[in-house]
């Protein structure tokens, strides 16, 4: 009786450690998804720059070629703007799989804590 009760009062420590490093898991993605939404703000903020930019440029460009170079700029920044918030998006979902995988193993360890205990007390 003593050896099962000491194996299930370790069992509850590494639990209860496991826990503690799942929480600091959680805490970090969220940490990691609060720095995401600022890069994402940012960017929107620098997309907005670049356009107002791009028509003070246009506004002061005249001929053929200005306008060409004008339209390759243009093209230039929608691109780099679009793998930008392409990348934005998947850094974003791949957080968010984290978490849920984070947010899974963290009930899965309360689950066994919570039989573990109602064993351990009995």
């Amino acid at each position: 009786m003593d050896s099962a009760h000491h194996q299930l009062e370790q069992q509850l420590q590494q639990i209860k450690k496991a826990k503690m490093t799942a929480e600091t898991n959680v805490d970090q993605t969220r940490r990691k998804q609060n720095e995401q939404d600022w890069l994402e703000e940012d960017s929107h903020q620098l997309t907005q720059e670049k356009l107002v930019l791009l028509d003070f440029l246009r506004s002061g460009w005249q001929g053929e070629e200005a306008s060409g170079f004008h339209r390759y700029l243009e093209a230039q920044q929608y691109e780099e703007a679009q793998a930008w918030m392409k990348d934005l998006q998947d850094k974003r979902a791949d957080l968010e799989k984290e978490l849920q995988e984070v947010k899974a193993k963290l009930h899965a360890l309360e689950t066994k804590q919570a039989t573990l205990q109602k064993e351990w007390s009995q």
